[in-house]
């Protein structure tokens, strides 16, 4: 009995030590996201490293989990949402949170941390210099370009782009950046066609019409704001159009991180606002668009669909009734976009 005991504990030790190399799944809930995440130790065998270009710059920290059972794996890249300076946080939240789709999948997952962020380590005023659209694509794309170089053992070559809010554009870009080894998209509320600029003064109309119909308003303002902007009962917000385009102007004249517009630098902005147009052709591999009816950018990303399919993309819209921006709070529309996804990895794998 005690051989048998003794083989036991081996056994069951062996798979504490196997489970605690690896990145766990984890869905946080509503008030730790609010509260900030709870602590975990990331396992260092799960973090990985790139250089980036430019000179003395800190490398790219990335965590990759790969499914076990696989022999060959598609590798998923997601790109999260935006942050303010009240809400950098450590992207390994969001890796947990959607880690068990992925693996039940057999795709690996890849997420990347921004500038100045490091696991528990969080310098805010370094990510808030370096905080933009462009340089999200460009750490990304070194990544991938790395992982070209070096594959990883057991991947199939083939890459899914999964993207929320402001991961949206950069999963776009990045499908139209690799054509021939996207295996799929899936953007949740972050398909726009619309320019920053136009998206974000129909988000400020949104905010302004909830705030006339709210008693009293400086209530119900802190349920409406995105995470991403902070609130102060001075929060500056333009009142008219007149106002809102001189000031997003202002932005593209003085490219500074040191003055900020509703939680984001006039830097990130005059960046956003630049962005390029959408090369529609470009999206050669099948795209999944989830938008909400109550989103404010809900027309921009009809228009997205709508010259998507003008150029022949093989896209997906699911136009979501009663939902907002937030997909994540509605996890049967997370599961119908992973059931869309799993059908696409399926069939790449016959």
């Amino acid at each position: 009995m005690r051989i048998v005991a003794i083989i036991i504990s081996i056994i069951f030790c062996s798979h504490l030590a196997f489970a605690a190399d690896d990145i766990s799944p984890y869905k946080f809930s509503d008030a730790e996201y609010q509260n900030g995440f709870p602590e975990y130790k990331i396992p260092e065998s799960s973090v990985f490293s790139v250089a980036r270009s430019q000179n003395d710059a800190p490398n790219i920290t990335y965590y990759f989990s790969k499914p076990k059972q696989s022999k060959e794996y598609p590798i998923a890249i997601f790109c999260s949402g935006s942050e303010s300076r009240e809400s950098v946080s450590s992207i390994i939240h969001v890796h947990r949170y959607f880690l068990k789709e992925f693996l039940e999948l057999g795709a690996a997952l890849i997420t990347l941390e921004q500038w100045g962020v490091n696991g528990s380590k969080i310098n805010v005023d370094e990510f808030m210099r370096h905080y933009t659209r462009t340089q999200r694509l460009i750490d990304h794309k070194t990544v991938i370009n790395h992982l070209l170089k070096n594959p990883p053992k057991g991947w199939n070559g083939k890459l899914i782009f999964v993207g929320v809010s402001e991961g949206g554009p950069l999963v776009t870009a990045l499908t139209a950046e690799y054509p021939d080894i996207t295996l799929a998209t899936v953007n949740w509320s972050g398909a726009g066609d619309l320019s920053w600029r136009e998206e974000l003064w129909a988000f400020l109309v949104g905010m302004r019409d909830e705030m006339l119909n709210s008693i009293p308003w400086h209530i119900k303002i802190r349920s409406y704001l995105p995470s991403w902007m902070p609130y102060s009962v001075n929060l500056y917000l333009p009142k008219t159009r007149t106002e809102y385009d001189e000031v997003m102007d202002k932005t593209l004249t003085d490219l500074t991180s040191e003055k900020e517009l509703m939680g984001m630098t006039y830097m990130y902005h005059a960046d956003a606002l630049n962005w390029p147009e959408i090369d529609y052709k470009e999206l050669k591999s099948p795209y999944l668009v989830v938008a909400g009816n109550k989103d404010t950018l809900i027309k921009s990303s009809d228009e997205f669909v709508r010259k998507a399919k003008q150029a022949g993309v093989n896209i997906t819209y699911l136009r979501v009734d009663g939902m907002d921006h937030y997909v994540r709070k509605r996890q049967d529309i997370l599961d119908q976009s992973f059931e869309w996804l799993k059908k696409r990895v399926h069939a790449d794998a016959k």
